[in-house]
């Protein structure tokens, strides 16, 4: 078999190869270290290969000892845990952690640690210290963050799937960018391995949906000690890809009024995702939640900076070291100032509105089974817009305000919620369509996915470096 028709195959499609005797999980596993080695030079997506590991091959796992990645932000025994950060120089795990534990018994080979801006605090990869993940679509371009290491991998061929973490849209940015699909799930259907808020949650950035599927399928399910825990679906979520979607109603923000100024083919994106829908037969009008985003965000904001201030200290204690301007970019050193002057009733307020505002939210799927809108308010940003060596927090949170300023709403409330890549613009650079449906309702998005994809097929798509 040629070496490039594992290009034309999802992640399922290769295990079937080794199933079959045609291919041997060496021979794959060895396919993808060339590609990391030869394209990671030009990406940076890959900040610490991790080859050692194809050493011991797990073959009889649900993925055959599949090759895959995991993000920089999960600790992984013998190997760095940099964060991105200056901070923990030097540092090495001492443990797996529940996500790579998970993700080793499932057979997978992880070969390497993706990159991930400093503690993964913005929505575009371009940390200081470990260097700036390009985009493979055009290297001018942010791959998105914090999963951008994970998206620019996987849209570029160097793997066939990868791990990601979202606390904001940290999967779904990186998938809009990079032309993938990235689902975050609902609140606690996986371990709870990053603990600095109740927002973040992993799962993985895959060029199909059934491949999707199948990783939740082996990582879903809480750990011991988590907060936040959500029952395991009913039934595998690679089944639920066998069922019929049926007709839905789909809520469709088409109206942006001054929420945020919505570049015209980001627009254009949607708007043909709209009548995509329509076509297939589904009921799509113009709906949307009714609540105050903007004190939504301003609490998200409190608490968000409170817990990442939080976590960067933790972080920096278990390396030994104190948190400082000398050993952290300027945005996270003003985070910690910034995090000092909330009060505790502050923090609690925040809290109590955002669960408020929730429940407005939860109420609109009520009456809608998915929300349809985009992921950021423009395509991929240029390189450097997020450089937090020379902005501060708040001059980070204001670019944030404008790009992806409706991308945390799922992670406050906890609802599954993904990115599908339907769209190229003039640029050949992609923009995803962003759903949201019910709490625990993943199965929802999956079979609309798969729906989408069948209608507008995009995995077989990917940049060659």
């Amino acid at each position: 078999m040629e070496i490039y028709d594992l290009h034309d195959l999802d992640g399922i499609g290769q295990r079937r190869l080794i199933e079959e005797n045609k291919l041997k999980p060496e021979e794959i596993v060895n396919h993808y270290k060339a590609m990391i080695d030869r394209k990671n030079p030009e990406l940076n997506a890959v900040v610490h290969k991790t080859f050692e590991n194809a050493a011991n091959i797990n073959g009889h796992g649900v993925f055959r000892g599949l090759p895959f990645l995991i993000k920089d932000l999960n600790a992984m025994k013998g190997y760095p845990l940099s964060y991105g950060s200056k901070i923990m120089d030097g540092f090495k795990a001492s443990a797996d952690d529940e996500i790579v534990r998970r993700y080793k018994q499932a057979g997978l080979t992880i070969l390497g640690k993706t990159n991930t801006p400093e503690f993964g605090f913005t929505p575009a990869t371009e940390s200081v210290h470990l260097g700036f993940t390009k985009n493979p679509w055009n290297p001018n371009y942010s791959s998105g963050g914090s999963s951008g290491g994970a998206g620019a991998a996987v849209a570029s061929g160097m793997i066939p799937f990868a791990h990601g973490s979202d606390g904001g849209g940290s999967i779904r940015i990186p998938a809009s960018n990079c032309g993938v699909f990235g689902l975050k799930p609902t609140r606690g259907r996986t371990p709870f391995s990053m603990r600095l808020n109740s927002f973040a949650v992993s799962h993985a950035l895959t060029r199909s949906v059934r491949d999707s599927a199948a990783l939740l399928d082996v990582l879903e399910g809480p750990q011991m000690g988590d907060l936040f825990a959500t029952p395991a679906y009913e039934k595998p979520y690679m089944e639920v890809l066998k069922e019929e979607l049926g007709t839905l109603k789909v809520g469709y923000l088409a109206d942006f009024g001054e929420l945020m100024d919505i570049a015209p083919d980001v627009q254009q994106a949607v708007n043909e995702t709209a009548h995509l829908l329509e076509s297939l037969g589904h009921h799509v009008e113009v709906a949307y939640p009714s609540f105050d985003l903007h004190r939504f965000m301003d609490a998200y904001v409190t608490v968000w900076v409170l817990g990442g201030a939080l976590a960067v200290q933790d972080a920096a204690r278990m390396n030994g070291k104190e948190p400082s301007a000398h050993n952290l970019e300027r945005m996270l050193s003003t985070l910690i100032d910034k995090a000092s002057q909330f009060t505790a009733m502050e923090y609690e307020q925040a809290r109590m509105f955002l669960a408020s505002e929730s429940e407005k939210v939860h109420r609109f799927f009520e009456n809608y089974d998915v929300l349809l809108h985009p992921v950021t308010s423009k395509s991929a940003l240029p390189l450097g817009c997020y450089n937090g060596e020379e902005n501060t927090i708040d001059e980070i949170l204001a670019v944030s305000a404008q790009y992806a300023h409706l991308s945390p709403i799922a992670n406050v409330t906890g609802q599954p919620a993904m990115s599908v890549p339907l769209y190229w613009n003039d640029q050949n650079v992609p923009i995803g369509s962003h759903f949201m449906a019910k709490f625990g309702d993943e199965a929802t998005l999956f079979k609309l996915a798969a729906q989408l994809e069948e209608a507008k097929p995009w995995w077989h798509r990917y940049k060659e470096i």
